[in-house]
């Protein structure tokens, strides 16, 4: 008897775990986040539109940029409110080294966006299109392909929209790609409004493991944070030494750069010199020989302009009308050029590959360096100067940047930090010039 209970007592049991876990029965399908439908992309990133437009108001107020009222706090909000967009989450950026990118937007009420999409298809010349059974919008002029589902709102500029399109419908609940993984999980620049990060392969040729950019301004310039990391370490740190003195008053183009580079000659077989080295080897340029003779500093700048005397030869016919060369001065207007390299006792061997290779060529007591005009050599101590006005005025610092001016627009970098496998700088670049070519900007 007690048998037959144990036995009924275990089969009751038995049948009421199997009736609470229920194995018979499907298991329920979660639908993918967002962050798993995130593609994979040479480079990645996230943007926050609100903070964002908070940042460059001053930006956008101080250029006068026409229709500024539209990049607003207060209208963003608003618009994105009436076609169920939350901008209160982050945007999600991808793109492409053919140029191609596109945004992932977070949706509220997509029946919203549907008749935000309807009515915007009523004033530009959207199409109609359909890949793989799914409905999108597309501008062919500017090759801009839109869709969405009921959580999530897809813009995509350039081709291939179908691959983009198919990898991020398909995605599968908690596979979130690697490289958003990783992202998304930095604390680097964590609270930027606007970040981007890549792996892409071209940065791993010269041994990057990562870069990531963050954005920021003051009124008149935007301002690109950069952060770089390598697989091994860069062999690099920052030193003081000497520089040109600029003319204040003089815009122009300038180079400084000062790093200690004694462990970096140490090791010709890191990946960073190797690729270096190849990349010099296309046009010919003797890159061992000037890392062996080079002491880590080199100082350029480049403005304003001169009147010198150059030396030219001419035909003439002498008295008994036979052709004859004759040597004759004239004055040329030349720009300014100073150069500054600190060397050691193996230059010599450099400076003799560089005339070899049509790189320096002699003029009397000048020389050239490929298109420049004459230039005055001296050397003194462990320090190469070239110039074509006055010798130039030496100070010593520990400051690494690059001015450059290219159509109107001054690009400044300055190298801020090299530790171990990292470094940091910040790209600053005016915006006057820019917003002028681009937005109608009322002065």
């Amino acid at each position: 008897m007690i048998r037959k209970v144990f036995v009924i007592l275990l089969l009751s049991a038995g049948l009421g775990i199997l009736l609470y876990l229920k194995p018979w029965k499907e298991e329920q399908i979660q639908d993918p986040r967002i962050i798993d439908r995130l593609p994979t992309a040479d480079f990645i990133g996230t943007m926050n539109p609100l903070e964002l437009v908070k940042e460059i108001s001053g930006l956008i107020n101080y250029n006068k940029l026409q229709y500024r009222q539209f990049i607003s706090y207060d209208f963003l909000l608003s618009q994105s409110r009436s076609l169920g967009i939350n901008l209160q989450n982050p945007v999600y950026l991808f793109g492409f080294e053919n140029g191609n990118w596109g945004c992932i937007i977070e949706l509220n009420d997509d029946s919203k966006i549907e008749n935000g999409l309807a009515q915007l298809k009523s004033l530009l010349k959207f199409q109609k299109k359909s890949t793989e059974g799914l409905s999108y919008f597309y501008f062919k002029e500017e090759k801009i392909s839109i869709f969405h589902e009921k959580d999530y709102l897809l813009i995509y500029n350039g081709t291939n929209f179908s691959e983009v399109l198919n990898e991020i419908h398909r995605s599968k609940y908690g596979e979130v790609k690697s490289e958003w993984s990783s992202f998304l999980s930095e604390e680097k620049f964590k609270n930027e409004s606007l970040v981007i990060y890549s792996n892409w392969k071209k940065f791993k040729q010269y041994g990057i493991e990562k870069a990531m950019f963050a954005h920021d301004n003051d009124s008149s310039n935007f301002k690109l944070k950069s952060y770089l990391k390598k697989i091994s370490p860069f062999y690099l740190s920052i030193k003081k030494g000497p520089s040109i003195v600029k003319g204040k008053s003089i815009p122009g183009n300038f180079v400084n750069v000062h790093l200690n580079v004694d462990e970096f000659k140490k090791h010709p077989d890191d990946i960073l010199y190797l690729e270096l080295k190849k990349l010099s080897r296309k046009y010919g340029f003797p890159f061992e020989d000037f890392v062996k003779s080079w002491q880590g500093d080199v100082s350029f700048f480049e403005g304003g302009s001169k009147v010198a005397t150059e030396l030219y030869k001419e035909t003439e016919l002498d008295d008994e009308f036979n052709p004859v060369l004759v040597e004759k001065q004239r004055n040329v207007v030349v720009p300014v050029y100073s150069s500054l390299l600190t060397i050691n006792n193996n230059f010599n061997r450099l400076y003799s590959k560089l005339k070899l290779k049509g790189f320096i060529t002699e003029e009397t007591d000048k020389i050239r360096f490929l298109i420049s005009p004459p230039l005055t050599k001296r050397i003194q101590k462990n320090k190469l100067l070239l110039y074509s006005g006055g010798q130039p005025v030496i100070k010593n610092d520990n400051v690494n940047e690059v001015q450059w001016w290219h159509k109107g627009t001054k690009y400044k970098f300055q190298l801020q930090n090299i530790q171990g496998s990292e470094i940091t700088g910040l790209l600053n670049f005016s915006v006057k010039k820019i917003a002028k070519q681009n937005f109608n900007v009322k002065r």
